[in-house]
């Protein structure tokens, strides 16, 4: 359970990391990235790499 944890939070980490190094200091409901469990996060950062992705392809079409 203790490896389990630790994964979780390094998962976190990484996508808090993520998120703050393309401008992103907030949920989208305005919630604080440590105060989420990850499923959030993952959706968050979803979110921003389908934005960046629809923004790159409009560029090169």
């Amino acid at each position: 359970m203790a490896k389990l944890l630790k994964m979780v939070e390094e998962k976190k980490a990484f996508l808090i990391e993520q998120l703050l190094s393309r401008g992103v200091y907030k949920t989208s409901d305005q919630k604080h990235f440590y105060d989420v469990p990850l499923n959030i996060l993952e959706r968050e950062f979803e979110q921003i790499q389908n934005k960046e992705y629809s923004s790159t392809k409009n560029i090169v079409t």
